[in-house]
């Protein structure tokens, strides 16, 4: 069975401007219902935490009574990034706590080659953050580096995503 991470990209010519891309979404965020949905993710009220300032310190996971799935996403995403809680928001609504990459074309698939190569992904599953802009930006800028590469494929040889995965029928 293939691995096949989710990925979210955020794509620009700088990371100066993949960051602004990231960060404008960010703030289009309903930040009231975003803070409710995280506040039951970890099992306290952040209504009134400070958007623009650090998460505050979260229990360890052994310590946590709620579901550790999407609470050890968030953990992970915290000590990794040490992110704003706005940061921190915008990545759950964007991937769902996926891997997320920004930069430029280049720093992204060298980013999925790593990732292809080395750390065991089979493929990747693209969420775009922003449809059909940053669908567009990662197809018209990425693709081609990964194509190049040799890493991913110019033509497809069968017509189903069980053929293009090389997946036999069930029987």
């Amino acid at each position: 069975m293939p691995i096949m991470p989710g990925l979210v990209t955020y794509v620009a010519s700088t990371h100066e401007e993949a960051l602004r891309k990231q960060r404008e979404l960010d703030e289009l965020l309903p930040s009231e219902a975003s803070l409710r949905q995280l506040s039951l993710f970890i099992n306290q009220d952040c209504l009134d935490w400070e958007l623009d300032a650090p998460v505050p310190v979260l229990p360890p996971l052994e310590e946590f009574a709620g579901p550790k799935g999407r609470y050890g996403t968030i953990l992970r995403i915290i000590e990794a990034e040490q992110p704003t809680l706005r940061q921190l928001l915008g990545r759950l609504a964007a991937g769902g706590g996926h891997c997320t990459m920004v930069g430029t074309p280049e720093a992204i698939a060298d980013k999925m080659e790593h990732w292809f190569c080395n750390e065991g992904a089979d493929g990747f599953n693209l969420m775009p953050s922003a449809l059909p802009d940053s669908f567009d930006d990662f197809a018209e800028q990425v693709i081609p580096i990964l194509q190049k590469r040799g890493i991913f494929r110019r033509e497809y040889t069968g017509n189903t995503l069980r053929e293009h995965l090389g997946l036999k029928r069930p029987a």
